[in-house]
């Protein structure tokens, strides 16, 4: 009941001429007092979805239009017509007319909204990235009360909650958050009820008619019209009663929400699309409630975790929720899954943005790739030292990689940086190894890859030989998933002297071509990584030189698209036998090994004051 003194928000019009001169005033006033008008007919259902409404709503909003708007069937009579044309800036007279910029709203009852009038539109938004709106319903009488909802402003003491039988982790900053743990021992029934929501998602399995809920169901069932016993219903619409406990049912129409979102498959598929009789379709039972806005399902859609915290977080900016959500689909659901009925809500307030994201760009899909190949290619030997922390890495990327963690603040940040902190801790230690263990076998990998892969056609490099000839570089292609690929590069003089996994870091190296035994030589390596991160430079000598290089490992912050210079010396023993020789700088990042080999000569020492001096250094 309206309070004493306080003028009714909605006021419902039973025939058609009163309702046709209510809606004249209603866009006369000048005052915003006039009460909305709504088209009931003899729709008692309408009436108690007027009452709900009541706690839901204070006072009229001017809301923002749509750029275009076009009407679609011939069902709705001109007054319901009148009541929406503020609802867009322009409006057409055909779909086909329908611009290729700006949001779009559709205006048509159930009926109408068939695949061959509206699927186009609905793939070309989509498509485009622009907004769609719909304001529809089972018939005229619902698409007024629709209408009549979209000038009603929401009560600012409404809350903001999501109710998932599927979602598992922590509740969710700014919302009033209800989980897997919690429906299962919670009266959700009670909860989803009697309060009030400014907005409110649930999410879990379900179809046409209903919305799981573990002992719960969101139901679709309307008192209101008689079943089309040519179209199928769900197993009440034959007299055996319903799939849950009656006393357990929620029915949409009665829940008080100016936004709600039925995060399920079909939850409001087009017409022709529908499993069910519309008597049993869970969207049209939630638009004869108090609900201005319903996000609903076209069709089956895989929406989790990052899906509803798309639309508490993004939608709360101004955007279209079901745009926000369809967006952040895209990697698993690329087509439009969810569709919104009825303007951008009353209820939408600022949420807090997601926790930023430090591990923004890891590569989790390469560095799980070059997991595989130290792992289970064969490379390395069940006794290789750090097979266990590289298992337990691959292990826990699997878990990590699944969107609805990865995608999840704030939980996905936390688990993404602790895999690239223990990526960035195996890369010092694969390292470390390979300055302890100038045999090490991760160093093989140029050989055991090649051989288990096929070579591209080879590209000439814009950098040169450490010899100063041109080199020629080609990607190897693993033959099984197993087998990382590789990239090698070729000097005619010098051989393969560049070795590394597609991707993998740029060395390129300056030292002298010749020194004399007992002296030093001085090497320059400049890395460039693929990505930012720490690099771990050093250098590996053949066994059979005597030699030592300074410092062992180089570990240099570089950032992506730069570079950095370590700097190492080569101390020759003077017992050294003359001869050629090769080292061979080496670089690991983000698991992945790359090296060089470097040729150089080891030349007698100089007859005390005969002037002589090594070669240049080359690049």
């Amino acid at each position: 009941m309206t309070e004493p003194g306080q003028d009714p928000l909605f006021v419902a019009h039973e025939a058609l001429p009163g309702y046709a001169e209510a809606v004249s005033s209603w866009l006369a006033d000048d005052t915003g007092t006039a009460a909305i008008p709504v088209w009931t007919g003899a729709r008692g259902d309408l009436l108690d979805g007027i009452a709900l409404a009541r706690p839901v709503y204070a006072g009229r909003r001017a809301p923002e239009p749509a750029g275009t708007g076009v009407v679609v069937g011939t069902s709705l009579p001109e007054e319901v017509r009148r009541l929406a044309a503020p609802l867009a800036r322009t409006w057409v007279t055909k779909v086909s007319d329908l611009p290729d910029t700006g949001s779009v709203l559709v205006l048509g009852s159930y009926a109408d909204l068939r695949a061959d009038a509206v699927q186009d539109v609905v793939d070309q938004t989509y498509a485009q990235g622009r907004d769609l709106f719909l304001l529809t319903g089972r018939d005229a009488h619902t698409v007024s009360w629709v209408v009549a909802k979209q000038y009603a402003n929401a009560a600012p003491h409404g809350e903001t909650g999501m109710i998932s039988e599927l979602d598992t982790l922590p509740a969710a900053p700014g919302t009033v958050w209800f989980g897997a743990e919690d429906v299962r021992h919670k009266d959700i029934q009670g909860i989803a009820l009697d309060r009030v929501w400014r907005r409110v998602l649930f999410h879990g399995n379900g179809k046409d008619d209903q919305l799981n809920l573990g002992r719960f169901t969101l139901c679709g069932l309307s008192p209101v019209g008689e079943r089309d016993p040519g179209l199928p219903g769900p197993k009440c619409a034959y007299g055996l009663g319903c799939t849950k406990p009656e006393e357990k049912l929620i029915p949409a129409r009665r829940i008080k929400a100016a936004e709600l979102v039925l995060a399920n498959c079909f939850s409001g598929p087009l017409t022709d699309y529908a499993m069910y009789d519309p008597k049993y379709v869970i969207l049209l039972d939630a638009l004869d409630g108090p609900a201005q806005t319903v996000v609903a399902t076209l069709t089956a859609c895989d929406g989790a975790r990052p899906e509803n915290l798309a639309w508490l977080t993004e939608s709360s900016t101004g955007r279209n929720a079901a745009r926000a959500i369809n967006d952040r689909m895209k990697d698993i659901n690329p087509y439009p899954s969810f569709v919104q009925i009825g303007l951008q809500s009353g209820g939408v307030v600022e949420q807090p943005a997601p926790v930023a994201d430090d591990t923004a760009g890891f590569p989790l899909h390469t560095v799980g790739a070059r997991l595989s190949g130290l792992l289970d290619s064969g490379l390395l030997r069940e006794d290789y030292p750090l097979r266990p922390r590289l298992r337990q890495l691959s292990d826990s990327m699997l878990r990590y990689a699944s969107r609805i963690v990865a995608l999840s603040p704030p939980d996905g940040p936390p688990a993404l940086a602790a895999t690239a902190e223990e990526t960035k801790s195996l890369d010092l230690a694969l390292a470390h190894r390979i300055a302890k263990h100038h045999d090490d076998a991760v160093l093989q990998f140029p050989t055991y890859f090649g051989e288990r892969s096929t070579a591209e056609e080879p590209v000439d490099l814009d950098w040169l030989c450490s010899c100063g000839r041109p080199l020629r570089s080609y990607t190897r292609r693993g033959r099984l998933p197993v087998i990382a690929d590789t990239v090698q590069g070729l000097c005619a003089r010098c051989g393969d002297v560049v070795n590394s996994p597609v991707d993998g870091t740029e060395l390129r190296v300056t030292a002298p071509e010749e020194v004399e035994a007992g002296t030093t030589l001085h090497v320059s390596i400049t890395v460039a990584p693929h990505r930012t991160g720490t690099v771990n430079t050093g250098i590996v000598l053949p066994m059979y030189l005597n030699a030592r290089a300074l410092p062992a490992l180089s570990r240099k912050e570089v950032r992506a698209g730069e570079s950095a210079r370590c700097d190492f010396a080569i101390e020759i023993a003077a017992e050294a036998a003359p001869q050629a020789y090769y080292f061979t700088p080496y670089a690991v990042h983000d698991l992945g090994v790359s090296t060089r080999r470097v040729h150089f000569t080891v030349s007698p020492p100089a007859p005390a004051g005969s002037g002589r001096s090594p070669g240049s250094p080359t690049a």
